[in-house]
């Protein structure tokens, strides 16, 4: 087992540690938020036909004439297919929407046509290729629309229903289970007991998972106890793809975990992160499942998770848009805390400016993690930083 490792490491162990979760076969109606696990070619132009851009007149345009009274030939509607031919004093009116014709290059809007009856005199005239939708501008047929990899949002697909796509390969969603462990843990529905803490961790994480797209599949509290925790870390291994536990971890009498995954007869890959809050983070295999093991301390947890978490879930969906993304701001104030490892302050982050919140900023502390958008990081070894400084941020 690798101890006292940067975040970095972590990340490579978690890309080499995950195994391969599967495809499968959906509709695009069940499409959202998938991981697309093929490339998307389009069978089609887009549009498929030249198409009028407004309400008005189409014929071709060698055949304008000024102050000229046209005859309307006839009048088309989207939805129809007209494959009339006209005379060099007829014209089309022609709806927004509508397939053009084949000997017709431009549409005029009503708004410059003077009509009267079945007679039309175009009062402002443009160009050839105005107010059309040509085939395939938007997109062509053979053209590579969607990439193995990209997550799926409404737009795309929108998009592969425009091309009479409706069943799509994709990486199946994984498994996850949330196991909340203490003896001194009481779950917010019941009635609080001396010496107890009503949880929040249970609600953090799963919420947070929700709000990023993913659902906790199976979620419980589990006593102190070695033996009970061992036992279903070992039958949850095989139903899950992921476990994230949170408590024991560290290194007191209550901190159960290390034993529990050898009795598991897991495998431990790592212990002790270079961050702060959230050090004695563990990460195991219990049957080729992986386990993070994060403190129990609300804002390590939340720490933790939002670091490591969100980048082992990544490697596992094959999301590439789940691990936080790093930017860089200007602080608005001072902030003594420092130390010897890289530290995470809540911050509030805009127009390149990042104001540290007031209120304790403790291990446990949520109170003033309201409203904040971005992890400060504090660089390890130094005595805190500077209003003004340059610091790199993590993005929420």
């Amino acid at each position: 087992m690798k101890k006292n490792i940067e975040i970095e490491e972590a990340f490579k162990i978690f890309e080499s540690s995950v195994k391969d979760i599967g495809i499968e076969k959906i509709s695009i109606s069940k499409g959202l938020g998938y991981i697309l696990a093929e490339d998307i070619f389009s069978p089609i132009n887009q549009p498929p036909f030249s198409k009028s851009a407004m309400d008005g007149v189409t014929l071709n345009s060698k055949n304008l004439k000024e102050n000229f009274k046209f005859t309307i030939k006839s009048t088309i509607y989207a939805g129809d297919n007209c494959s009339i031919s006209l005379g060099s004093n007829e014209i089309h009116r022609i709806m927004t929407g509508a397939k053009l014709p084949p000997d017709c290059d431009i549409v005029i809007p009503q708004e410059y046509c003077s009509f009267q009856g079945r007679e039309v005199v175009i009062q402002k005239y443009g160009k050839k290729g105005d107010n059309i939708c040509f085939l395939g501008e938007d997109f062509q047929r053979g053209e590579l629309l969607l990439k193995k990899g990209e997550k799926l949002d409404y737009i795309s697909l929108a998009l592969l229903s425009s091309i009479g796509v409706t069943e799509i390969q994709v990486y199946k969603k994984i498994k996850i289970a949330l196991i909340i462990t203490g003896d001194e843990i009481s779950n917010p529905w019941e009635s609080l007991k001396e010496g107890k803490i009503f949880d929040s961790n249970g609600m953090l994480l799963t919420q947070r998972l929700k709000e990023l797209g993913y659902e906790v599949d199976i979620f419980e509290y589990l006593e102190d106890s070695t033996l009970k925790v061992s036992q279903r870390l070992k039958e949850l291994a095989s139903k899950v793809d992921v476990i994230i536990t949170t408590g024991g971890v560290s290194v007191g009498e209550k901190d159960i975990f290390h034993e529990a995954i050898d009795l598991a007869g897991g495998e431990k890959i790592f212990w002790r992160v270079n961050l702060k809050p959230g050090t004695p983070a563990l990460f195991s295999l219990i049957d080729s499942c992986p386990v993070l093991s994060l403190s129990g301390n609300p804002f390590a947890a939340c720490v933790t998770f939002e670091i490591l978490g969100r980048t082992l879930l990544g490697f596992l969906q094959k999301d590439s848009l789940l691990p936080l993304k790093r930017n860089s701001g200007a602080l608005l104030s001072d902030f003594s805390k420092g130390g010897d490892k890289r530290r995470f302050v809540r911050g509030k982050f805009c127009n390149g400016k990042i104001e540290i919140p007031d209120g304790l900023h403790s291990s446990y502390a949520l109170g003033s993690m309201r409203g904040c958008n971005v992890l400060v990081e504090i660089p390890s070894g130094s005595n805190g930083v500077k209003s003004g400084d340059e610091v790199v941020i993590w993005e929420l």
